[in-house]
């Protein structure tokens, strides 16, 4: 119980931190795309890093809590549902953890989305019944193999999280107090990375692999018999990380429920279908793979996580150059300023032209 009450607070503190930096992996690619900079992507790669860095010790002092942890196979299929994934985060315009924080924030069309990813599990549930699909098996983790340079990481981590904090803690806003940082209405993106891979790492080590994505596909299973329901401790690990969303949207005012009808929900319906058949496939989306397949060392984690970041190109060229629709984000210092789907036969208006 003392377990599941600190993997609580810590979920709750990860769902804070993504909220208040908008950390999302199609913001991500976008960024890289329209604007040429990898802000959002380093601090993604640093939230991995971080976790690492919070387990490597553990597993060289008790070598068998790297045996208990699992991972799954690196298949084809696992490789398609990575950019099945990334392809209906695309669409949907958001990833696991941005919809997630903006359903919070009040938009019916990240609801949607929901919707369709627990139609696009159905789809997975009807094509394993009809044998076209065989469920992911499990591998071991490859922890087991990295504990002869696990000394040498945890090193260079070490180095490199102790430069990190202390930059932090440096280059802060003049006048900053603590309770002023905690509570600032955007979050750095590398102070995200820190809070997200520190309270990531440690639900790894006490409770497990959680997946969030998993979760809900394991809820929607069995509410027709393929799966039993999960541990009532991963419903109170997942509703902590939406708790910490809401905890930011409604400290910071941001709350705002949208229920004007648009086009886009089409998109964020469709999306959320192929996030959902993408998840089940692989089996996890970009959240269980980041903080807990990559660090884990699963055979599947890299690979698949690359074919998710092709589908989410994939899915924004193509929405660029057939429905003149682009994404634009933009970071600045560290920070994430701002994003908007843009119409570009709108936008490249000639010269002149009234806006």
């Amino acid at each position: 119980m003392l377990n599941l009450i600190i993997a609580c607070i810590l979920a709750a503190i990860l769902g804070f931190a993504a909220h208040r930096a908008s950390i999302c992996t199609v913001r991500a690619v976008a960024e890289f795309t329209h604007s040429g900079t990898g802000y959002m992507f380093a601090s993604i790669v640093k939230s991995a890093l971080w976790v690492f860095a919070i387990t490597i010790p553990v597993f060289l002092i008790l070598p068998h809590t790297a045996t208990a942890i699992s991972g799954w196979q690196l298949t084809l299929t696992a490789m398609f549902g990575g950019l099945l994934f990334g392809i209906g985060a695309g669409v949907n315009g958001a990833c696991a953890y941005a919809t997630m924080a903006r359903m919070i924030d009040g938009e019916i069309g990240m609801l949607l989305t929901v919707l369709g990813f627990a139609a696009g599990v159905l789809i997975f549930v009807a094509l394993i019944s009809t044998g076209t699909l065989a469920r992911p098996s499990p591998a071991p983790s490859q922890l087991p193999e990295m504990i002869q340079i696990a000394p040498y990481v945890l090193m260079a981590l070490a180095i490199v999280g102790a430069y990190e904090v202390v930059r932090l803690w440096r280059s802060r806003p003049a006048g900053s107090t603590l309770r002023s940082l905690i509570f600032a209405p955007a979050y750095r993106l590398s102070t995200a990375a820190l809070l997200m891979g520190f309270a990531g790492g440690l639900i790894l080590l006490i409770f497990g692999s959680p997946g969030y994505t998993t979760t809900f596909q394991q809820i929607v299973e069995a509410h027709v018999g393929t799966r039993p329901m999960p541990p009532y401790g991963r419903w109170l690990v997942l509703g902590a990380v939406l708790l910490g969303m809401f905890a930011s949207t409604w400290q910071r005012g941001s709350f705002r429920v949208d229920w004007r009808p648009r086009l886009t929900w089409l998109r964020n319906i469709f999306g959320g279908v192929l996030m959902g058949l993408g998840c089940a496939l692989l089996p996890g989306g970009n959240d269980a793979l980041i903080l807990y397949g990559i660090p884990g060392l699963s055979p599947h984690a890299i690979p698949a996580y690359i074919a998710l970041l092709l589908g989410i190109f994939v899915a924004l060229i193509t929405m660029r150059a057939v429905f003149s629709v682009e994404m634009r984000v933009a970071c600045r210092n560290d920070m994430y300023i701002a994003d908007a789907s843009a119409d570009l036969a709108k936008r490249e208006k000639p010269q002149g032209a009234s806006s």
